[in-house]
C-alpha cells in the first residue's frame, strides 16, 4: 500500500511523478470525489522557490476557470505535504494519442482545439512556456485540457522564479527565445503548438536524435524540418508555427485558429 500524503484524502494508485512533484488519483474521503492529488517533492519541501512556483501553480489556474483547463478543488501549502488536489481527467494524453497514430485531419483538428485553448489562456494574460503532449488532457468527450502551470508566466506580474535557471521547460518544445533566456510571450507557446503539430503529424519527435544541448542550438539556428512530401500542403502552416522569430510566426492562437481549415 502506498504512502498516503495527504489527509482526507485516500490514495487510489499513482498516475505520475517528475522532477517537482507525483501525481495521485485519490478519492477524497469527505465525499468519495475521484482527484488527481499533485504533491511537491519531498526533497523540494523546504526550497522556497520550489515552494512558491507551487502556489503560484495554484493561484493561475483557479483564476482561469475555463473548460480548456482543469479544475482546481483543494489546496494545502502547508505541513509536509503541499499539494494540489484538482479534476481527474482519465481520457488519457496527446502523448498517448501522438504514439497510437493520428490521421493527417484529426491532427489538424487537435491544433485547432488546443490553439482555442491557448488563446483563452493568453488572453487572461497567461503565457503556459511548457506546452507539450504529455501536458495536454482530454474530457470524455474529446476537448483538450491543458495542465502543469507550474512554469506559466502572468505577463501582468513580475516574477524572478526563473531568472536564475533553476526551473525550465522541456528542451524538445522550448521556443527559440526560451531557449536563449529571452522575455516570451504567447508566441513562445505558438512555436511549442508547432513542434507538437511536427510530432502529430509524423509521429516523430522534431530533432529526434538530439540530445538536450543539441536541441536548443536547433531550435535558435536549424531550419524548420521538412515535412515529407505526402504532407507538403501543411508546410506553410507548420513554417509559420515554427518561424525563428516571434514576429514571423502566428500573432495569436486566434489568428492559427482561423488558419487551420477541416
Amino acid at each position: 500500500m502506498e504512502e498516503q500524503p495527504v489527509p482526507g484524502y485516500t490514495i487510489v494508485h499513482k498516475i505520475g511523478e517528475g522532477g517537482q512533484a507525483t501525481v495521485y488519483l485519490a478519492e477524497r474521503d469527505y465525499d468519495g470525489l475521484r482527484v488527481a492529488l499533485k504533491v511537491l517533492e519531498r526533497r523540494l519541501r523546504k526550497d522556497p522557490v520550489f515552494l512558491e512556483r507551487f502556489v503560484r501553480e495554484y493561484k493561475l489556474v483557479t483564476s482561469l476557470e475555463n473548460e480548456y483547463v482543469a479544475r482546481i478543488y483543494d489546496q494545502g501549502f502547508s505541513g509536509d505535504n503541499p499539494y494540489i488536489a484538482m479534476e481527474f481527467l482519465p481520457s488519457g494524453t496527446l502523448a498517448g494519442r501522438i504514439h497510437e497514430g493520428l490521421t493527417p485531419r484529426a491532427a489538424l483538428r487537435l491544433t485547432r482545439q488546443i490553439a482555442r485553448a491557448l488563446d483563452a489562456i493568453h488572453s487572461r494574460g497567461i503565457v503556459h512556456r511548457d506546452l507539450k503532449p504529455a501536458n495536454i488532457l482530454f474530457r470524455p468527450d474529446g476537448r483538450p485540457v491543458i495542465v502543469d502551470f507550474g512554469l506559466a508566466k502572468d505577463m501582468g506580474v513580475n516574477s524572478t522564479l526563473t531568472a536564475a535557471g533553476r526551473l525550465v521547460a522541456t528542451p524538445r518544445y522550448m521556443s527559440p527565445e526560451q531557449c536563449q533566456g529571452l522575455p516570451v510571450d504567447a508566441r513562445s507557446d505558438i512555436y511549442s503548438l508547432g513542434v507538437i503539430l511536427w510530432e502529430m503529424l509524423t509521429g516523430h519527435r522534431i530533432y529526434e536524435d538530439a540530445n538536450p544541448a543539441e536541441l536548443i542550438t536547433m531550435h535558435v539556428a536549424a531550419p524548420v524540418p521538412k515535412l515529407p512530401s505526402s504532407l507538403s500542403h501543411y508546410q506553410p502552416t507548420l513554417d509559420r508555427l515554427l518561424a525563428k522569430k516571434p514576429e514571423d510566426r502566428f500573432q495569436s492562437a486566434g489568428e492559427l485558429c482561423g488558419d487551420i481549415t477541416l
